[in-house]
């Protein structure tokens, strides 16, 4: 009676330990090694029953150069005992070196950095005696570089040689036109034309304006000139030197005296060069004969 019931007590445990062993006694859990170093995530794996399985390894933006990205089965997942755990180990943000550009045309520079891995930045343009218009001057960073990948790469682009912009304003259009463009410069003649000191069909304002710097192609807009403005000349005779000088001022001319030997003395306006009522050209001189 006892021994066959210390038998059965025994086929029960031998039974039940053998059915935990089967659902559960041969697994485990992936332990949590993310962050971890290769070396400490392996270190827990073998303490938790597993192995270390393949390594591979990725760039990452987020997680450190050299600690655990994933692993395959993921963290917490069950597993049997003794197997393998696969890691993906972070070799950090990716880098790019900077390509060298430099007499490189814009748009070539520009394929060739998103070729790279990079993106094209900022342009700004600069005068240059030694690089071609319209090709790069440098990069910023600069060549050889490193740069995270989808950085993006500032260039500086050459405008050509400088051209002084010739002084045009007072000449006939197409002397001027020809001045321009022997210059290597583009002419455009504005639509509107506005009245000036200038001749009609001179040239009444230049944009940009003489002594500027453009680039060899670049265009100079012309105004040409409808020739002065003409103005309504005052009556200024029978009044007081002071008077007459002032009404002519105010009205946009210059004034001068013309006294004679009768006039030295004399502070009335007896005649002037132009009568009033008549017009002349804004910014003209009218004489005032003084007796």
């Amino acid at each position: 009676g006892p021994l066959a019931l210390v038998i059965v007590v025994l086929l029960v445990l031998g039974v039940s330990t053998g059915v935990w062993y089967i659902n559960s006694g041969q697994f485990t859990k992936v332990p949590p090694v993310l962050a971890k170093t290769q070396s400490e995530a392996g270190k827990k794996l073998s303490d938790a029953g597993l192995k270390l399985g393949e390594v591979t390894h990725r760039y990452s933006d987020t997680v450190d150069r050299g600690t655990v990205i994933s692993t395959d089965p993921k963290p917490g997942s069950r597993v049997r005992d003794h197997a393998p755990v696969a890691l993906v180990v972070s070799d950090g943000p990716e880098t790019v070196r900077v390509p060298a550009l430099g007499g490189v045309a814009l748009d070539e520079a520009r394929a060739r950095l998103k070729k790279d891995g990079l993106e094209p930045g900022m342009v700004t343009r600069e005068f240059s005696e030694d690089v071609a218009k319209g090709s790069v001057i440098g990069t910023d960073p600069a060549a050889g570089t490193e740069r995270r990948a989808g950085a993006a790469v500032a260039l500086t682009v050459s405008k050509g040689s400088p051209v002084d912009v010739p002084d045009v304003t007072g000449e006939d259009l197409a002397d001027a036109r020809q001045e321009l463009q022997d210059a290597g410069l583009k002419v455009k003649v504005a639509a509107a034309q506005v009245n000036s000191e200038f001749d009609k069909g001179q040239v009444a304002a230049q944009s940009p304006r003489a002594d500027s710097q453009l680039a060899e192609g670049d265009t100079v807009t012309l105004t040409v000139s409808k020739g002065p403005e003409q103005v309504e000349v005052p009556d200024v005779v029978g009044q007081s030197v002071d008077d007459a000088t002032s009404a002519l001022e105010n009205a946009g001319f210059q004034v001068e005296e013309d006294r004679g030997l009768l006039g030295l003395f004399g502070d009335t306006v007896k005649g002037q060069s132009v009568k009033g009522g008549q017009t002349a050209a804004k910014g003209s001189t009218i004489t005032l004969k003084i007796r």
